[in-house]
């Protein structure tokens, strides 16, 4: 049979109120290797209406490859994900379903209908979310009359109380998952105001041996670069995510230790156990070896925070490396550390002929004081926490 055939006759049991009929056409359809993206989601429709969520899930995430912007599919999976409170994904899937609608001319009855509850699940999502925030602050001794007032403003931006005012940059702070009133604008920021990183530029052959005999011993300890907390670049289709070209072998990744890693490399450990590293569960710190090959290009892009810093120290540099923070551009050198808001957009180049090597961990802003650092972990650990599910 036909694609048509059997996207027909399983319609033709939908409506008829025997889904487990129409279960069976819509799989043979995948069987046979016909189905398009609405075979799958009928097929969604039938395992749904069966109670079988798992096979639901993988039919319209079928859809959603070949049609990323289908708004039926786009509901049933916020709806599925909702049913199994995984609230953080459903709000994600929900608040697209709202914006891509906002585009039609003509919406349907019963699509009509969809969009109004998906609007209104999105209304008790973020009461939800606002409870849960205060919850946990409370919990960690937050009171407003006792707080900064730009933690206090921060806070308000987060819940959508306040709207953020144009900074009149070219390249302004753009966090993607948390910004803090009132930090004062930079690119690099000033290295004499960093009293460890002259310590730490001391010790670049002690830490250039360990990444060495960590290259010679375990070399697949690298791979392509994939961090899903606290750097995620704006332009996924040119980036080198998921590129043998960017590769890196992380000491902590997003707050977790790598045991065997850290073991290998006690001296550098030793040296980011004095330094005040971003100390967020689930989220920080993250230090790492990153390795960038001969002629290739991170491309622009900003991180989540900008309370924190990101720093470098060069280890391996070939000649043509360097680091672009907003409108200033650096050269790379060895043993010649920097810390920069990654919150501004930057980029990187090694335009040499060997791999460029970089020391790369994230510490707090020293501008900050105790109580603001105290805050902001307990909001972005709730944040990160909020119905997050596995």
């Amino acid at each position: 049979m036909t694609e048509a055939d059997y996207f027909r006759q399983g319609i033709a049991e939908l409506q008829a109120g025997r889904a487990a009929e129409a279960l069976v056409i819509f799989q043979q359809a995948v069987k046979d290797s016909v189905a398009t993206p609405r075979c799958w989601l009928g097929l969604s429709l039938a395992a749904l209406t069966q109670g079988d969520v798992p096979e639901a899930e993988k039919a319209v995430d079928a859809v959603l490859v070949e049609e990323p912007h289908n708004l039926r599919a786009l509901i049933i999976k916020g709806d599925i994900l909702l049913g199994k409170d995984d609230f953080q994904n459903a709000s994600a899937y929900y608040n697209l379903i709202l914006r891509l609608a906002a585009n039609l001319t003509d919406v349907p009855p019963q699509l009509s209908s969809d969009l109004d509850r998906v609007e209104t699940r999105l209304q008790q999502l973020g009461q939800m979310f606002q409870q849960h925030l205060f919850d946990r602050l409370s919990s960690a001794g937050y009171r407003r009359n006792k707080a900064s007032t730009r933690f206090n403003n921060s806070l308000d931006m987060l819940l959508g109380r306040k709207q953020r005012k144009d900074p009149g940059h070219q390249f302004p702070q753009s966090p993607h998952a948390f910004y803090l009133d009132d930090m004062a604008y930079c690119t690099y920021f000033p290295t004499e105001e960093l009293p460890w990183m002259a310590d730490l530029e001391a010790h670049t052959d002690v830490i250039e041996r360990e990444l060495n005999a960590l290259l010679s011993q375990s070399a697949d300890r690298f791979s392509p670069y994939v961090h899903s907390g606290l750097e995620q670049p704006q332009n996924t289709e040119t980036s080198l995510l998921d590129s043998d070209d960017w590769t890196s072998a992380f000491l902590w990744q997003d707050g977790k230790p790598d045991t065997e890693l850290l073991a290998a490399c006690p001296e550098t450990a030793a040296l980011m156990a004095d330094l005040p590293l971003t100390r967020i569960s689930g989220l920080a710190p993250s230090v790492l070896f990153s390795k960038l090959d001969a002629g290739a290009k991170i491309e622009p892009h900003t991180g989540l925070l900008n309370c924190r810093l990101i720093c470098h120290l060069p280890l391996t540099v070939p000649a043509g490396c360097g680091l672009r923070v907003g409108e200033d551009s650096r050269e790379t050198q060895r043993g010649r550390g920097w810390a920069f808001d990654d919150s501004v957009s930057h980029e990187a180049w090694n335009n040499g002929e060997d791999p460029r090597t970089i020391l790369l961990f994230d510490v707090w802003r020293p501008e900050l004081k105790s109580d603001e650092r105290h805050l902001i972990t307990s909001l972005l650990e709730a944040v990160s926490g909020f119905g997050k599910v596995g």
